[in-house]
């Protein structure tokens, strides 16, 4: 049976967490950069949603990382 390493799984989730903080903070920045009058103030509050939750994820993951 293959042993794994902890350290190595933690840095592997930490990482995985900044990338989809990543991903979050893009799909924000790509909800209002095509956005017409009609449609932006939702579009921006859906936007500082995903904000949001990726500063979440990152407090989160820098919480974790802390001894």
């Amino acid at each position: 049976m293959t042993a794994y390493d902890a350290t190595s799984f933690s840095a592997g989730q930490d990482s995985g967490t900044r990338v989809a903080a990543c991903v979050a903070r893009l799909a924000a920045l790509e909800l209002t950069d095509h956005a017409r009058w009609w449609n932006r103030r939702r579009r921006r509050i859906m936007a500082d949603a995903l904000v949001a939750c990726a500063e979440e994820l990152e407090s989160t993951a820098d919480a974790d990382r802390a001894p």
